[in-house]
Parts: structure tokens; C-alpha cells; sequence
């Protein structure tokens, strides 16, 4: 009868311990909605040379030499910065023609450990050292003969290059979006640098984009890339599902915004020989998708609304785990932060919005859910 009872004792126990891991797990993945200034730790300034007439957010986290930097690739300058401290550390000039010319309109760049990948042209992908030597000349697949007319390649809506050994991956954006593209699916390119075989990520624009041709705001995409997973993500500016590639496998995910959204098409008017497109300003839109390989998380930007009276939009960062699943939603207005940032393994930074001096521009340091 001891036993017995001793028995279920333990067994009550043990359920009770279940229990209480099952009640912490579920807790841990709970939802969180509320203010992005709430979890603001500190802020980073970068100092601008005389050169420099801005600085963006699109910086790439290195650590070489012992020392961990910030790199952006600014105006044709290699800016190198002391991630601690926010000096500036080196400037690196290239030159826009001649042998080492990376030409006069850059499409996009990615800045890896030794070199230096540039989109010249929206065609021409150039590989160069960091002194701004040009070791290499690309010459993209353009894709005229086929329904998507001339191919753009571009970090355009902060679609980043991805390199892996020689194998480059870029992105291919529609200026704006026609009734034929609707079929096409080479929108992303897999590009070898030393055989110059190309291969696709194949995805089509979802059927509802058949509401939004010739829209200037709604043809855009934006992707990002899990190497950890192998998984390719893509989201459509009208679209509350995230597609998920792998394998050749496409999914949808739920990456949709818990505040009311409302996806306006703007107006056409005729300026001389042109059609001018003019966005709705009122217009609810998703942005830029960003992926941080440290903490294993993506952050999905989302433009709610536009106050006209204040021009001041409001926004919010939707926050997906490493299984996809949505963890948080963080609101915050154009006036308090930018809507792209840029990861390092001690968070996610958001340049202000208000700066207090010309000489050093300060950019927040935030720790999302599920990045302690």
C-alpha cells in the first residue's frame, strides 16, 4: 500500500514537472507586441569624414586582424569603421573607369572578407580587392528574348548579394511589373564565378499581382537567405504570407502584421511623351526582409499608414523565429527610427531618425526577441 501510494506520488510529481517545462516553453515562445523603443540598449556613433555627405544603414559586421569593424560601401568608398569606438578607419576610393573602373551607376555590392562584389550597371557583376584593384568583370545574363525584356540586378528594397565558396547569388528586380512577367520565374540567379554557369531559384509573383501591374510600389520583392538552413526567403510588398524555398520546395508561411493594413494602388498621370506613376501615400506596404545568421531570426519591415498631416508614416518589424514562426510585432514611427537595418552578433541596429550632429551619426542598438 506504501509503495502504491509512494508510486503515485511520484508520478503526480513528475506530471507536475512536465507541466511547469511545458508552461516555461510555451511562455518563452509567447507573442510579444509593443513599442521598438522599448528595447533600445544603447546607441553607436560613426563619425563622417569631410567626404562623406551620408551614411547609410547597409553595413556588413567583420572581424579581421583582431579587430571587429563596419564596413560600407559608400559613393564609390570603401568606408572601414572600429565597430567598438565608431572611428573611421580607412577610406578606400575606386575609380568609376579605366582598367580598375567599376562604372558610374552601382546597382548593389557585397563586401566579404578579402574582396569586394559589385553590381555595375544592373548587369555586370565585378569582383575587386579592397584597395580597389578589379580582379574580375561578370557579364550577367540579361534574359531580352524572353517575357522579362532586360534583367535588373540590384540590392534594390535590400535584396543582398549572398556568396558562398565561388558561388554568388543575386537578385534580378522588375522596375515595374507587366502582365508577361506574371509567368516568369528566373527571378533570382545562382551564378558561378568560375565557370560562369548560372542556375535559378524559381518563384512567380502571387496570382493577386494581377491587381498591381505597371505599380511602381508593388512590383518589388525582397529576399533573404539562411545558409544555416539552406532555405531562401521571399516577401511581396501586398502580401501577408512569407515564401519559403528549399530544395526546390515552396512554401507559405504566415508573416502577416496583427495591425489593420490596407494595400492602395497609386494613380497615373501623363507628363509630356511619359506616364507618371504617383503612390498612394496612405497606402499599407511590407518592405525589406533581413535575416541575421547570429541570432537565426528574420525581421519583416511593414509600413502600417502615413499620418499626411505630420508626413510621418508608422511601421512596425514583424520578428520570426528560426521555425518560421511569428514571435513578435514592434511598432515605431519614420520619425524615431529607419526601417532597414543592419545585424551584428550583439544586436540589430536602427539608425536614428533625429540626429544631434552632422559629424556622427547614431545608429540604436536593439535586442529583438528571441536574440538574448
Amino acid at each position: 500500500m506504501f509503495y502504491q501510494f509512494t508510486r503515485y506520488i511520484t508520478c503526480f510529481l513528475l506530471a507536475s514537472f512536465l507541466f511547469s517545462c511545458n508552461s516555461k516553453s510555451d511562455n518563452n515562445n509567447a507573442f510579444t507586441s509593443g513599442t521598438l523603443t522599448d528595447l533600445v540598449k544603447d546607441t553607436l556613433y560613426l563619425e563622417k569624414d569631410i567626404n562623406t555627405q551620408w551614411l547609410g544603414t547597409d553595413f556588413t559586421y567583420l572581424e579581421k586582424g583582431g579587430k571587429k569593424l563596419l564596413c560600407q560601401f559608400n559613393d564609390r568608398r570603401l568606408l572601414v569603421y572600429d565597430y567598438t569606438l565608431g572611428d573611421l578607419l580607412s577610406a578606400q576610393s575606386f575609380e568609376e573607369e579605366g582598367p580598375n573602373g567599376i562604372g558610374s551607376f552601382i546597382s548593389g555590392s557585397l563586401i566579404s572578407q578579402d574582396s569586394m562584389l559589385v553590381l555595375s550597371g544592373g548587369k555586370q557583376l565585378i569582383i575587386a580587392d579592397h584597395g580597389g584593384k578589379v580582379l574580375s568583370r561578370h557579364d550577367l545574363p540579361t534574359h531580352e528574348s524572353t517575357v522579362r525584356g532586360s534583367s535588373h540586378y540590384a540590392t534594390f528594397v535590400h535584396n543582398p548579394i549572398h556568396l558562398k565558396g565561388n558561388k554568388v547569388t543575386v537578385t534580378d528586380v522588375p522596375f515595374v511589373l507587366k502582365a508577361p512577367m506574371l509567368e516568369y520565374e528566373k527571378w533570382l540567379l545562382k551564378y558561378d564565378l568560375e565557370t560562369g554557369e548560372e542556375g535559378y531559384v524559381r518563384f512567380t509573383f502571387p496570382e493577386k499581382y494581377e491587381g498591381f501591374l505597371d505599380d511602381s510600389e508593388f512590383c518589388h520583392y525582397s529576399h533573404a537567405y539562411s545558409d544555416n538552413k539552406k532555405e531562401h526567403y521571399v516577401s511581396f510588398a501586398a502580401d501577408d504570407k512569407l515564401l519559403c524555398i528549399k530544395d526546390g520546395k515552396r512554401v507559405w508561411v504566415d508573416a502577416g502584421s496583427e495591425e489593420p493594413m490596407e494595400f492602395l494602388r497609386g494613380t497615373t498621370e501623363k507628363s509630356g511623351e511619359y506616364i507618371v506613376f504617383n503612390p498612394n501615400p496612405e497606402s499599407s506596404q511590407y518592405g525589406t526582409l533581413q535575416y541575421s545568421p547570429w541570432h537565426k531570426v528574420l525581421v519583416r519591415a511593414v509600413k502600417l499608414g502615413m499620418d499626411l498631416e505630420r508626413q510621418v508614416e508608422s511601421r512596425s518589424f514583424i520578428v520570426l523565429d528560426e521555425r518560421l514562426a511569428k514571435t513578435a510585432e514592434l511598432t515605431f514611427t519614420s520619425d524615431e527610427f529607419s526601417a532597414l537595418g543592419f545585424f551584428t552578433p550583439n544586436g540589430f541596429y536602427l539608425k536614428l531618425a533625429q540626429q544631434q550632429s552632422d559629424d556622427k551619426i547614431g545608429y540604436a542598438r536593439i535586442v529583438l526577441p528571441g536574440m538574448g
